[in-house]
């Protein structure tokens, strides 16, 4: 059954003299169509009834996504949909989801072309022409419900039948009981597969199970299975987050020839701090509220953010006191009415301003030599079958070379682990958390014990463990239970499991208070923003003391008890997580893409709790929540701006890299100057640079320790920028 569209006067066919209709199709037809819309997840009632429960949804929507070159001057229209909220409701807009008011305000006129019915009859229906891929919650059931059904799961050597590999999966072969005609799949373009598998290189994993690859690994399977729809368009919400910038270059340059191709057309959505790939041709901002802002060509947009960087940024901005052109002058106008209507705020305008603005959080840290030794690898060495995962190279320990991974974490140290996709990470993370079952068996010491017992000595117990572990990673956000409300899930961290019964005195719920507390801007959903705190200060409808005047010392914060876990964005639930692994003062943090998904400002925040702890409150109720001298911390990530200052040593793993044209990258860790920060870019490119080109900048302008200043690490290598 096809999806009725509306008749366009884009779609009207031609009389000819002999030969009946044809169609002649102007060239800027297009494929998604919306003129003056407005849209709502319900059907709205006339009475407005439900206004605050069914809120319109970018109301007096204008888009044009063209099918093809509007000229043939023009290039193909490329577009990125950025904003801190609302950019998936937008991608299920264009895909035709949510009910438009006018009904006739959305239209998609290529598809009811003879060209579609040419090429597949199926393409006429709006949801086999427009596919949606999000990557902003992936987990368990990322691609289809591939994954295990335990953490664990994934390192286990058994198989189930539904541990399907990466070739069933792209075939269509997931299915226990298969219809007549599809025991080797749905897949009828043999071709078609072999092209999408040559592209976005999945040869080599085609036997592997889905539920051992890596994330980036993920992202090429799921975008083959799209292509394999044959879609016109292909909707991508934050395609980006949690790769490495190598598998960012690589994504985005096989985004880039898809959408030159036009096979199909591909519109990303993306964060306000994320890097906009260089071949976006056109931008759509979204703001608060489920407006949008701003809508143009790249050219267009930037001249729009530079006029909100001197708003947001006026003491940073040179020439601030220069006179304003026209152009950007009519912006400024049009800003502030934003501002004044709530769409815009000075924090969203910094978000949106963070990649035009210079690193400003250098700063000057001595590295921590730290104390007992919490984590001991010495000589891991991870490998399934022939397959080796991790600690596949040598190290230098003395003056002598070992094969493996030699590593020492003392308390008190910050590591910042790097690494491509599919380089080993999250397996390092697996062995320390013990949800790996090689745990046993390797070189590992937590806490100065095995796991298993030793002569005069008992291993250390899984409980004991967690106990002693803060952990946040996607694996966790897949399988944490969202029934649970927001304190409760605070809660859990002083648990065994999940969902046993916490282990609570007074202090411990006076910290958890204070987390909820701290991050009630970011959780409640009726927390007033500081713009809406400032109207009503403003407005005078409460005296100028009556911030001060007595407030009961929970009452802030029974959002805690009211609000489930589920019911959070993906945002706020990794914050939740986030806060998790912090709130019961573990010996060990161990952070894997903790801030994927969340704005800048948000991010910000965390990273400075993080540092710093609990800013508000007062003297009296304020609690010590951050990372203290007698803490280790852990942390994967793939984004320079997630990495806190506090970090003084890293490890980058091996790996080949996504381009096979390009160097492979090899293992490399030590300790950053003093005066230097992975979060200052040249710092970071050194970082992830190739062996060449680091050794000359080695030899060029730093220095070197050797193993006598420190028996934990064989050589220091030094930034000095």
């Amino acid at each position: 059954m096809f999806l009725r569209l509306r008749t366009s006067p884009w779609a009207r066919p031609l009389r000819s003299s002999r030969i009946g209709f044809i169609s002649r199709w102007n060239s800027s037809i297009p494929l998604v169509h919306i003129q003056n819309g407005t849209f709502y997840r319900q059907y709205p009632h006339e009475d407005e009834s439900d206004a605050a429960t069914n809120p319109p949804l970018f109301p007096n929507l204008n888009f044009n996504l063209p099918a093809k070159r509007t000229s043939e001057n023009d290039g193909l229209q490329h577009w990125a949909i950025i904003g801190p909220s609302g950019r998936t409701d937008l991608l299920d807009i264009l895909r035709g989801q949510h009910i438009s008011i006018p009904p006739s305000a959305r239209s998609y006129p290529y598809l009811l072309t003879d060209e579609i019915a040419e090429k597949d009859r199926q393409l006429r229906f709006v949801g086999n022409a427009i596919q949606y891929i999000g990557f902003s919650g992936e987990g368990s059931g990322a691609i289809g419900g591939t994954r295990g059904a335990y953490l664990s799961a994934r390192y286990e050597s058994h198989r189930e039948e539904t541990d399907w590999t990466v070739r069933q999966f792209l075939r269509g072969q997931t299915s226990l009981n298969p219809m007549e005609g599809e025991e080797k799949g749905t897949i009828r373009d043999e071709k078609l597969l072999e092209e999408v598998i040559e592209d976005l290189r999945l040869g080599a994993l085609l036997d592997m199970p889905v539920a051992n690859l890596s994330n980036g690994q993920t992202r090429r399977a799921r975008i083959a299975k799209a292509l394999l729809k044959k879609p016109e368009l292909l909707l991508l919400d934050e395609p980006f987050m949690g790769l490495d910038p190598a598998t960012v270059r690589s994504i985005s340059g096989l985004l880039f020839r898809l959408a030159e191709k036009c096979s199909p057309r591909l519109v990303l959505a993306l964060r306000p701090q994320d890097t906009v790939p260089e071949w976006i041709t056109h931008m759509m901002v979204v703001g608060n509220t489920q407006h949008i802002v701003e809508q143009g060509t790249r050219a267009e947009i930037n001249q729009v953010l530079e006029v909100w960087n001197r708003l947001a940024n006026p003491i940073k901005t040179s020439n601030k006191n220069k006179k304003l052109a026209p152009a950007d002058e009519t912006i400024k106008l049009r800003t502030q009415k934003n501002i004044k209507t709530g769409i815009l705020d000075k924090e969203l305008l910094q978000d949106f301003t963070a990649n035009h603005q210079a690193p400003n959080r250098l700063k000057t840290r001595e590295a921590s030599m730290g104390g007992e030794p919490l984590i001991e690898m010495d000589g891991v060495r991870v490998q399934y079958g022939d397959k080796v995962v991790l600690g596949d190279w040598d190290q230098l320990i003395g003056k002598e070379t070992k094969q493996g991974l030699h590593w020492r974490v003392r308390r008190g140290q910050r590591w910042a682990i790097l690494g491509a996709n599919g380089s080993g990470k999250t397996t390092l993370l697996s062995l320390i958390t013990s949800d790996h079952p090689q745990t046993y068996s390797q070189p590992i010491k937590l806490f100065g014990r095995s796991r298993l017992p030793e002569l005069g000595q008992p291993g250390i117990s899984i409980f004991e463990l967690q106990s002693r572990l803060g952990h946040s990673s996607p694996e966790i956000h897949a399988f944490f239970p969202r029934q649970l409300s927001v304190r409760a899930a605070l809660e859990s961290a002083f648990a065994e499991t999940f969902l046993s019964r916490p282990k609570l005195d007074y202090e411990r719920d006076l910290d958890i208070t204070a987390a909820l507390r701290e991050f009630k801007s970011e959780l409640d959903p009726n927390a007033a923003t500081p713009s809406q705190s400032s109207k009503i200060a403003d407005s005078g409808l409460f005296p100028k003391s009556s911030s001060s005047s007595y407030i009961p010392e929970d009452h802030d914060v029974e959002y805690g008890d009211q609000l489930l876990f589920g019911q959070l964005s993906t945002a706020q639930q990794r914050i939740v997580l986030f806060l998790r692994a912090l709130i019961h003062r573990p010996d060990i943090v161990i952070l894997d893409e903790p801030f994927s998904g969340l704005t800048a400002s948000q991010r910000d925040k965390c990273l400075q709790f993080l540092d710093q702890g609990q800013t508000t409150g007062t003297a009296q109720n304020a609690r010590r929540l951050g990372l203290s001298d007698d803490q280790a911390l852990v942390l994967i990530s793939h984004v320079k701006e997630e990495i806190p200052d506090s970090v003084r040593y890293y490890m980058r793993l091996p790996s080949e890299p996504a381009d096979p044209s390009a160097d492979p990258i090899d293992f490399r860790f030590g300790m950053l100057k003093a005066t230097s920060n992975l979060s200052d870019p040249n710092v970071w490119g050194l970082a992830w640079s190739p062996p060449g080109e680091f050794k000359k900048a080695a030899r060029r302008s730093y220095r070197r320790k050797t193993q006598e200043s420190h028996p934990d690490l064989s050589t220091y290598e030094y930034f000095s920028v």
